[in-house]
């Protein structure tokens, strides 16, 4: 069985003291339905799919730039 590999980028809403989610992407794929939606909730839903959160990062900032965070998950 070989290992699958999955992208998530996502930024929280205002600081993310709430860890609700402003945007989400799934390999580059806008997912709207995780707008508005906590980041334990998206967590525990890839947990369901056998998913396993491998690392995360900080994305850039500033004019013109992608910002937010970038999740790798592997299965």
């Amino acid at each position: 069985m070989s290992t699958k590999y999955c992208s998530v980028v996502y930024a929280w809403k205002g600081r993310g003291l709430t860890q609700e989610i402003r945007w989400l992407r799934i390999e580059g794929e806008e997912r709207p339905e995780w707008k508005d939606q906590l980041w334990v909730n998206f967590l525990t839903h890839m947990a369901q799919e056998k998913w396993e959160l491998v690392s995360t990062a900080p994305l850039g900032g500033g004019d013109n730039s992608v910002y937010g965070i970038v999740a790798y998950f592997r299965q």
